[in-house]
């Protein structure tokens, strides 16, 4: 009976030894707290070569009752460049607090996907180690000739159309096409945001000044995130002469010489052999040396000109020294009032000036001296015969 009372409390002993050891250990081995990425952002959503982006990351304390000291937050890649240093020293989290991080970045020359790894060491909880996916991605923009007239005729204005495609994942900002060309119109058109896989189409004006095969230069700029991106377009355009524009000639062309001053008065009649009306039809006498318009004509106000009609015009000129041609200016505009102009000259060589009404021209007085000395002559024959 005695033995049996020894043994039992011997088991009731050690038993007491076994749950005692058993709470001191869970009393040294306290559970640590939690804290977990809730979420990330990556920004521009995929990024081009050489592109600088943001990742902006959100730390969350899941306790409920303690706050959690975050003592060092960093970034880490081995290829993709991590411009922001690691954030040392951040303080106390409160429970079920969140705290937003952000590191800037750069791809590189490759394109693919980056998984940075963020590493969040906190004092008395589990450290973070989480991986972020970056997208590199180098897809430009595409641009190309949308519309353009079958025909493109010199200082006619042509309709040009430039369609502009997103073929990125990611939607762009800042979109516009810029021309230094000073024959279209406008410079610049704006097109601003570009959703992924959408187009959109740019409207310009172009008035070509001269024949053959115009190149015009375009610039389309865009912006992926903060990063500028351009990317170009040359148009090869054949321009050729107006077939129906109005065509301006000069006909019946007269030379009067003028009695005072030392000059000319030019008439004639100006034709419209064109297949358009000319508008604003003016005559004027052309700058060159020794040619100065004069009054009462010094220009000549034509006016309109329909397809083969034609009207009178006169111009009055001063001459000095030894001047054998004259520049004729015409101007006419068309019916988009695009002003043309022409030259043509008019010959004045060998034309006698107009002599006073009181004089006698040389050659007449010369006849007369001749007939004079005729009939002087007969007279005087007549006397010796008798």
């Amino acid at each position: 009976m005695r033995s049996r009372t020894l043994a039992l409390l011997l088991v009731l002993s050690l038993s007491l030894v076994l749950l005692a050891g058993t709470a001191s250990a869970q009393e040294t081995a306290e559970p640590k707290s939690s804290i977990m990425v809730s979420s990330y952002h990556v920004s521009p959503e995929v990024l081009m070569q050489k592109d600088i982006g943001t990742i902006t990351v959100t730390v969350k304390n899941m306790e409920l009752l303690e706050s959690v000291k975050i003592k060092e937050a960093s970034l880490i890649d081995r290829d993709l460049k991590v411009l922001s240093k690691p954030y040392v020293n951040i303080g106390s989290l409160g429970p079920g607090e969140s705290l937003t991080l952000s590191f800037t970045i750069q791809a590189g020359f490759e394109d693919g996907i980056f998984y940075p790894k963020l590493l969040v060491d906190a004092e008395a909880a589990e450290n973070v180690r989480y991986q972020i996916p970056v997208k590199v991605e180098s897809t430009s923009l595409a641009m190309g000739l949308h519309a353009l007239p079958e025909e493109i005729v010199k200082d006619d204005r042509a309709h040009l159309e430039l369609l502009v495609g997103n073929s990125r994942p990611n939607t762009v900002t800042g979109v516009k096409i810029v021309t230094a060309d000073e024959q279209v119109i406008p410079s610049e058109v704006f097109l601003g945001a570009l959703p992924s896989d959408e187009s959109t189409v740019a409207e310009f004006e172009y008035t070509p000044q001269s024949t053959g095969t115009q190149t015009i230069h375009f610039v389309l700029e865009f912006r992926n995130g903060d990063n500028r991106h351009v990317t170009t377009l040359d148009v090869p355009l054949t321009v050729t002469e107006s077939k129906k524009s109005a065509e301006l000639i000069l006909t019946g062309i007269e030379v009067e010489p003028l009695l005072e001053p030392s000059g000319y008065k030019i008439t004639g009649d100006i034709n419209n052999a064109g297949l358009e009306e000319a508008r604003s039809v003016v005559m004027k006498v052309g700058e060159a040396a020794g040619i100065a318009a004069i009054d009462p004509y010094k220009t000549y106000f034509v006016g309109l000109l329909d397809p083969d009609d034609f009207s009178s015009f006169e111009l009055d000129i001063a001459v000095e020294g030894d001047v054998t041609t004259v520049p004729l200016l015409i101007e006419y505009k068309d019916e988009d009032g695009n002003l043309f102009s022409q030259v043509e000259y008019v010959s004045i060589e060998h034309r006698e000036q107009a002599q006073n009404p009181d004089e006698l021209p040389l050659p007449l007085i010369g006849a007369l001296v001749v007939i004079a000395v005729f009939v002087v002559g007969m007279i005087v024959y007549s006397w010796k015969k008798r």
